[in-house]
C-alpha cells in the first residue's frame, strides 16, 4: 500500500462496507419476501373470486357440499380472496413507502464502488485526495444506512 494514503481511510472504507454488506445481507431477503407477497396475494385472490365465476352454481354448491359448510361456499373463497388481495396491497406499499428497491441498489452500487476504491489504493492506482474524494461520495451515498 503506497505510503500517501493514510491508514485510517483504508479502515474507514473497510467499516464502511461491512456497514453496506449488513444492510444488503438483511434488505435483500425482505425485498424478495414483499416481492413474492406482492405476487402470490394478487394472485391468489383472483384465482379463488374466479373459480366461482368460472364454476357457477354448480361448483359453489359442490363445494359447499365437500367442505360440508352451512354457508354457501363463494363467501368463504371471496373472504379468503380478501384477505388475500390486503396482503398483497400491504407488501407493496412497504415496499414503495421505504424506497426498499432504491435503497438496495444504492447500497449496492456504493458496495461496488467501496471494493473498487480499496483494490485501486491496495495496487497504488488511486491517489490520496482521490481515495478521499470518492470515500465521501460513497458516505453521502451511504448516508440513509445510518438514519
Amino acid at each position: 500500500m503506497p505510503d500517501t494514503i493514510p491508514i485510517e481511510l483504508l479502515t474507514h472504507i473497510k467499516q464502511k462496507r461491512e456497514h453496506v454488506d449488513t444492510f444488503v445481507a438483511a434488505a435483500v431477503p425482505r425485498k424478495r419476501r414483499l416481492q413474492n407477497m406482492t405476487i402470490v396475494g394478487g394472485t391468489l385472490a383472483a384465482a379463488l373470486t374466479a373459480a366461482p365465476a368460472v364454476g357457477g352454481q354448480a361448483f359453489t354448491a359442490w363445494l359447499t357440499g365437500a367442505l360440508g359448510l352451512s354457508s354457501p361456499s363463494w363467501r368463504l373463497l371471496c373472504g379468503a380472496a380478501a384477505v388475500c388481495s390486503v396482503l398483497a396491497t400491504v407488501a407493496t406499499q412497504l415496499l414503495k413507502s421505504n424506497n426498499l428497491e432504491e435503497r438496495v441498489s444504492r447500497a449496492l452500487t456504493c458496495r461496488a464502488r467501496l471494493e473498487v476504491l480499496e483494490l485501486g489504493i491496495v495496487t497504488g492506482q488511486v491517489s490520496a485526495e482521490q481515495a478521499t474524494s470518492e470515500y465521501l461520495r460513497c458516505a453521502e451515498e451511504a448516508a440513509f444506512l445510518d438514519a
